[in-house]
């Protein structure tokens, strides 16, 4: 039976729980002991290496990746609520590209010739290429967040605009498909029918027709949902949205 010290002097979590949940996962026989800086693992044999190798790796890419994105996400100039966020989106982003099979092997060669391992030492000179990944996906998220508030932004001034004119119109409907196709009616005798993926030009056309009740349709089984939210953000109080499929 072979035996290691497993070690951090970073994260603020329990290290011996968290062990116990991951191996008790892989199934394998394990014991686990305190030790001096850390938490003693005994494992048996070939398969005990590999079992104790995929929970470490378990323990890196999935349990210790908030701390260290919670630590990137503070260096962005937002407050405390907009680096939450960030920290989630980021965190969600990384867990569903999460691929163990790079790390566990990592782990395997190191525990077949180390009894020591310092998670975080472990993560930073043997994993940059995941630190590097993890920091994209908080930069991603970090973008995202300023586009949505300038996003925001700009649709409360359009409303305001918006607001301060007179209805042209009484009623308007819009129709919208998943290939860009806008299709635009009132009660009259306008019909039109364009493609329009950006939405942009959908918008503005609304906005100088200002009708006073707007009835949008998606049929775009979500493909147009930024046009949508910019649709009943702009328009609000004056638009009705239904979605799904109609005859």
């Amino acid at each position: 039976m072979s035996s290691w010290i497993i070690q951090t002097m970073e994260y603020d979590v329990d290290l011996e729980g968290l062990l116990e949940a991951r191996l008790r996962e892989g199934g394998a026989p394990y014991a686990l002991s305190s030790a001096l800086g850390g938490v003693g693992v005994r494992m048996e044999g070939r398969q005990g290496l590999l079992a104790l190798a995929e929970a470490l790796g378990r323990v890196l890419i999935h349990d210790l990746v908030t701390f260290e994105m919670a630590a990137m996400a503070d260096e962005t100039p937002l407050g405390r609520e907009d680096r939450q966020r960030v920290l989630e989106n980021a965190v969600a982003a990384a867990r569903r590209r999460e691929d163990l099979s790079e790390t566990v092997a990592r782990l395997c060669g190191y525990l077949q010739e180390e009894g020591k391992l310092c998670l975080e030492g472990f993560l930073r000179f043997r994993m940059p290429e995941t630190l590097l990944f993890w920091r994209l996906c908080v930069e991603e998220a970090f973008s995202e967040l300023l586009l949505q508030k300038e996003y925001g932004e700009a649709a409360s001034l359009l409303r305001l605009l918006l607001n301060e004119r007179p209805p042209r119109c009484p009623s308007l409907r819009l129709c919208l498909h998943g290939d860009g196709l806008c299709s635009l009616s009132d009660e009259g005798s306008l019909r039109m029918e364009y493609v329009d993926e950006s939405g942009e030009g959908i918008l503005s056309l609304l906005i100088g027709m200002a009708p006073a009740r707007l009835i949008v349709y998606d049929l775009s089984n979500g493909a147009r949902q930024e046009l949508v939210k910019a649709l009943t953000e702009i328009f609000s109080g004056r638009v009705c949205l239904y979605t799904g499929d109609f005859p």
